[in-house]
């Protein structure tokens, strides 16, 4: 379940509610994922950016993806871990943004900032609230692509997304 909350005054109001998906393996324990583990990690993480196809009108920094060339680098190791990156071909281990923005997942999304700015390498890599909420994800967080694009209208720099399963979330 994916919940979109606002702080009003000392307490919060649920805005809206929709089903989602996260990683196939369900969510890692606090500080336990890892590049590749089909987890989605648990905490408390901030959103800063943005990228798609256009901007639906989001607050956040927003980069508009091109046919090709867009890359987020997921090779432990490598230059741009964690990050967005332009090159003619992305690294084969690397996610090419562009192809999956033409499949539907990254027509919109937003960056969790998880294990950012200072990535650690091999801790877990793009993680993202994207299009989708079907099928479960790598370890991202997905829903329906008009719920997703309503959401990112409200979003400004900083907003949070919590996230994990309701025993580590709610104690």
């Amino acid at each position: 379940m994916v919940t979109e909350c606002v702080k009003q005054g000392k307490s919060w109001k649920k805005v809206s509610a929709t089903t989602g998906r996260a990683g196939t393996k369900a969510f890692a324990r606090p500080g336990a994922k890892r590049e590749g583990d089909g987890k989605s990690p648990t905490g408390s993480f901030t959103l800063t950016e943005a990228f798609g196809l256009g901007n639906p009108g989001t607050k956040l920094k927003y980069r508009t993806l091109h046919s090709s060339g867009d890359c987020w680098g997921s090779t432990s190791g490598k230059s741009h871990y964690n990050d967005y990156y332009a090159a003619a071909k992305c690294r084969s281990t690397d996610e090419d943004l562009s192809a999956t923005a033409r499949r539907g997942p990254y027509h919109q999304a937003v960056v969790i900032n998880y294990n950012r700015p200072h990535a650690k390498s091999g801790y877990g890599s793009a993680i993202f609230f994207h299009v989708g909420g079907v099928t479960p994800t790598a370890g991202c967080i997905s829903i329906k692509e008009s719920k997703l694009r309503a959401v990112m209208r409200t979003l400004v720099a900083n907003d949070r997304m919590i996230m994990g399963p309701k025993s580590a979330l709610f104690r």
